[in-house]
């Protein structure tokens, strides 16, 4: 019998970046369904190959060995479809070393940056050649579901 998934992830498709918000504690079922909206948003997007994957976990709990497994594979599927940088912005350092322990970077060959803000994602994207005014301008409006 499979497992419900746990954990909610909003996506939005800003210019050349996917941002994904992360909610909660995610199972391995939790990251397939937040891999599959992710796909369909870049798909959505017309199958971009420049583009930046930008998690905001400043609502996320962790996750499971599973679930951590499965997030390797988002990335690899990611940047296999042009992802070439993946944004973190964390406001807890040990989750961020939680997930490097758990080999979610492992291979991955784009650059990997670790935030505080949202602010610093921006001004990172925009120094290496990234559009983001759309994310901008949604999490300025407080259309995304963390404040």
């Amino acid at each position: 019998m499979p497992h419900p998934p746990h954990g909610e992830c909003k996506v939005y498709w800003c210019d050349q970046a996917c941002f994904a918000v992360l909610q909660g504690s995610f199972n391995r079922e939790g990251v397939l369904v937040m891999t599959a909206t992710i796909q369909q948003a870049w798909r959505d997007a017309g199958q971009p190959t420049h583009w930046a994957h930008v998690m905001d976990l400043h609502q996320w709990q962790g996750g499971t060995e599973s679930g951590f497994a499965a997030s390797h594979d988002l990335l690899v599927w990611a940047t296999s479809h042009g992802a070439d940088a993946i944004i973190r912005i964390h406001t807890v350092g040990f989750l961020a070393r939680v997930t490097e322990n758990q080999g979610v970077f492992d291979g991955i060959e784009v650059p990997v940056i670790t935030v505080s803000a949202r602010e610093q994602a921006w001004e990172w994207l925009s120094a290496n050649g990234f559009e983001c005014e759309a994310c901008k301008r949604l999490a300025a409006a407080g259309d995304c579901p963390v404040a």
